[in-house]
């Protein structure tokens, strides 16, 4: 399923509060060690690997409840990269396994906490974390909170069916959808202003933040709004116009739509 199906179990989870079902679950898994409301944020990074298939990658097989054994493990697979170079100096990106001491060390053992980067800004790391305030929960984290992350070798993404080098994905004009989200919105009706409006109201459909009933092919107040909550869903934040989660599309949040969902990104 690779990064984004990780990421997308654990979104799954976001508000589960506590006890819940993902501590009942490493219980059974277990045994009877865990019979209290035991710390499961890495209990929860490790149902989201079960969840997505990447259980291999993210855990090598093994259930973590014990923060610190896991980023050992990292270590050892030589896939640890302590947090002593900063955020952009280190590297860390969407899809990582972060680890949090709370004191702002790096030193493995004594780390506090766990989650998953969804993305990454300027000096910030977009996270969702299990057992965070005692839910599951999307943070923004600094440099002094991360100990360093390990970096799961994910599965690669599957060609989708007649994505071979003998067919065509459909295309998407950028600077047509913005265009379109200009000026779509104080429009009455359906109007249909790029027919690339479509193409992406479907896929905001499929993620779950459009009603079916507002794909009409018209940027509307409904599709601005639903693209904006994929841009806070990939970390960017700012609803006001031009801000980063405006609803006005840009490329790297259009790419990545497009990668999940069967489209090409033109100028």
């Amino acid at each position: 399923m690779s990064v984004d199906g990780m990421i997308k179990a654990m979104e799954r989870w976001i508000g589960t509060g506590e006890p819940n079902t993902v501590q009942e679950w490493y219980r059974q898994r277990n045994g009877a060690a865990y019979n209290y409301n035991f710390p499961w944020c890495n209990a929860m990074v490790t149902r989201a690997a079960v969840e997505s298939g990447e259980y291999a990658a993210v855990c090598f097989g093994t259930d973590y409840a014990y923060t610190v054994a896991h980023a050992q493990r990292f270590k050892e697979a030589g896939q640890w990269t302590a947090m002593t170079n900063g955020i952009a100096g280190s590297g860390i990106r969407r899809g990582d396994i972060v680890f949090f001491d709370w004191d702002g060390s790096s030193e493995i053992g004594r780390i506090d906490h766990v989650g998953i980067v969804t993305s990454v800004s300027g000096g910030y790391v977009y996270t969702i974390e299990g057992n965070t305030a005692n839910v599951c929960a999307r943070r923004v984290r600094n440099v002094h909170e991360i100990a360093g992350f390990g970096r799961p070798k994910y599965k690669p993404v599957a060609p989708t069916a007649g994505s071979g080098s003998g067919s065509k994905l459909p295309q998407v004009s950028l600077a047509k959808l913005i265009t379109a989200a200009k000026t779509d919105p104080p429009k009455k009706g359906t109007p249909v202003s790029y027919a690339g409006v479509a193409i992406v109201e479907k896929a905001l459909v499929a993620e779950k933040l459009l009603s079916a009933g507002y794909a009409d092919g018209h940027w509307g107040t409904a599709t601005l709004s639903a693209y904006s909550l994929y841009q806070q869903r990939l970390g960017f934040h700012g609803t006001q116009p031009g801000g980063d989660a405006d609803g006005r599309p840009g490329k790297t949040t259009l790419t990545r739509l497009g990668k999940a969902h069967g489209f090409t990104v033109t100028a």
